[in-house]
């Protein structure tokens, strides 16, 4: 598990920007109700209604953001626990 959402968050965001295949599966631990955006409907949105995609925009960045800096600190800490444990 890499990690678990809560209601209101997202994944698969970044096949949004490159198309490219996804990098994890998800699987749902509750009953949940998913919204998919092609990336057809999210360029149509950026192009005909900026003013709606900007705030989607600045909401994704911070999360991906937050995601980053959450891996790092993981990253981070690993290493320095085996370097603890000697290896």
């Amino acid at each position: 598990v890499l990690v678990t959402l809560s209601p209101g968050e997202f994944f698969g965001e970044i096949s949004l920007f490159d198309h490219g295949p996804r990098s994890a599966d998800v699987v749902a631990n509750n009953d949940s109700v998913l919204l998919k955006i092609s990336a057809a409907s999210f360029e149509k949105l950026l192009a005909e209604a900026p003013e709606l995609a900007a705030p989607f925009l600045f909401a994704m960045s911070k999360a991906l953001t937050a995601r980053i800096r959450a891996d790092n600190k993981r990253y981070r800490d690993s290493i320095q626990f085996a370097r603890a444990a000697g290896k």
